[in-house]
């Protein structure tokens, strides 16, 4: 395993490579070209990529009705505006929005990893159901964890003052923890709230390259809810769209820990707020991209139809790949995976829908070949396909012009990093190898894809 103290300085030293990229920009960060989602950990830690945002809408999905169209109007311009004044400015609130949350959590950490010792975090009583492995990686994956808040802070700082704003400042807390279980709980309920206030925020973003940063951090927060999830005793993936909140909703939830003061003008937006500027610069249109996203459903349904028809629950709970970890994790597991299945079923039947209520003509499901033999195969191709949908869809979200669609895709983009964080840790990879995720173009990720496929 990487050792915390070097997994700290990496991360921190790609988010300083994200200032410079900002700096030297003017704007709120440049997108990148992701590391390869089917042959990796999930992702490698990003050198140029961008930095982060939020605010609030979107609704809460946790079933998966159609993504209902609602056009938006196409953006004009008045008295030709600098591009960091149209592009950037606007997302100073949002920005500080997303800082307060990770100031919130990298104290958290940085208090509780101070307060308890490694031996008291792996003798939690909530661990007491997990084998050895589990308890021992949670101290150093809640150190990474500390360390990816850590990076977020010190990047949107940087980005908010290259965009000529004040970043608003660490407060005082109280998080009411007392023991190793309850700060292991509260860990978990600010990761999930960090997931569902990126949701909330991403649909009013102006700034397209602020989004795709948005959405890597989006991501790696889901990543963090899951494996919290599952050591708290909880599923990873609780719904197959994840939920959003208003900044309202979620600052009513930080302040239960806040007892310094709260300027919530600092948050305030305004009516005259800009378009977002959501829109790749080719004709991609938002059928193309749900086709695309259609496609890696399909394809991800099937695989997980095939494969949980071909092994029995007891292959896959004692398949070689679980053979270090505790009765806990190889029981639940194929449960999980049903679970998954279900979400990625889910997805094929909502994308199909949307892209009719568009007037498309949805995709279908081709033949594939997934080329594995054993369980512990099926659960490494599975790793890879979810691991390639998180940056798929982190590529593809910010070109999505139309609100509704953006705020399923983006639900439907923290759901598959949950998935990829357990099926990254039952493949003794880190659920979270970056502070930020990668994104993937179409084009790489269609041949990926395209591995798999043997008939259309």
């Amino acid at each position: 395993m990487t050792r915390p103290d070097d997994a700290d300085d990496r991360t921190r030293r790609a988010f300083l490579g994200t200032t410079v990229s900002l700096a030297a920009l003017g704007l709120a960060g440049c997108s990148s070209d992701g590391g390869d989602g089917a042959g990796g950990d999930g992702g490698s830690t990003p050198t140029d990529e961008p930095t982060p945002t939020p605010m609030p809408t979107a609704t809460p999905t946790d079933t998966m009705a159609p993504m209902t169209e609602t056009p938006t109007d196409t953006p004009t311009a008045t008295d030709e505006p600098t591009p960091t004044e149209t592009m950037a400015a606007p997302d100073v609130p949002l920005l500080n929005y997303a800082l307060t949350l990770e100031h919130l959590e990298n104290a958290f950490y940085r208090e509780g990893l101070e307060e308890f010792a490694d031996d008291e975090l792996m003798g939690a009583d909530a661990l007491s159901a997990f084998g050895e492995r589990v308890r021992m990686e949670v101290p150093e994956y809640l150190r990474t964890v500390g360390a990816h808040e850590a990076a977020h802070v010190d990047a949107i700082t940087a980005t908010v003052e290259d965009l000529g704003g004040s970043p608003v400042a660490e407060g005082e807390y109280d998080f009411g923890y007392e023991t190793p279980s309850e700060f292991l709980a509260v860990a978990q309920a600010l990761e999930n709230t960090g997931v569902a206030a990126y949701a909330g925020a991403a649909p009013q973003v102006v700034n397209n390259d602020v989004l795709a940063a948005a959405a890597g951090i989006h991501s790696v927060e889901a990543r963090h809810a899951s494996f919290l999830n599952l050591v708290n005793g909880s599923s990873p993936f609780p719904a197959g769209v994840d939920d959003a909140k208003s900044i309202s909703e979620v600052l009513e939830i930080a302040g239960q820990f806040v007892t310094s003061e709260v300027d919530p003008s600092v948050y305030e937006t305004g009516d005259d707020r800009p378009t977002h500027d959501r829109k790749a610069a080719d004709d991609t249109t938002d059928v193309n991209v749900l086709n695309y996203a259609l496609t890696l459903e399909h394809l991800e349904n099937a695989f997980y139809l095939e494969g949980l028809e071909q092994f029995s629950d007891d292959e896959l709970m004692n398949a070689d790949a679980l053979s270090d970890f505790g009765e806990e994790v190889r029981m639940a597991l194929p449960g999980h995976l049903e679970t998954v299945g279900a979400h990625e079923a889910a997805h094929v039947s909502a994308l199909s829908d949307t892209v009719e209520q568009l007037g498309g003509t949805p995709v279908s499901e081709a033949e594939y070949d997934f080329g594995y033999e054993t369980p512990s195969e099926f659960l490494a191709v599975a790793k890879a396909l979810e691991n390639t949908g998180v940056a798929a869809y982190k590529g593809a979200a910010p070109t999505v012009s139309n609100d509704a669609v953006f705020s399923a895709a983006i639900g439907i983009h923290s759901v598959e990093a949950r998935h990829a964080a357990l099926l990254n840790e039952v493949n003794a990879s880190s659920p979270f190898p970056a502070g930020v995720d990668e994104p993937k173009t179409m084009a790489e990720v269609t041949e990926i894809a395209g591995q798999f496929i043997v008939g259309e």
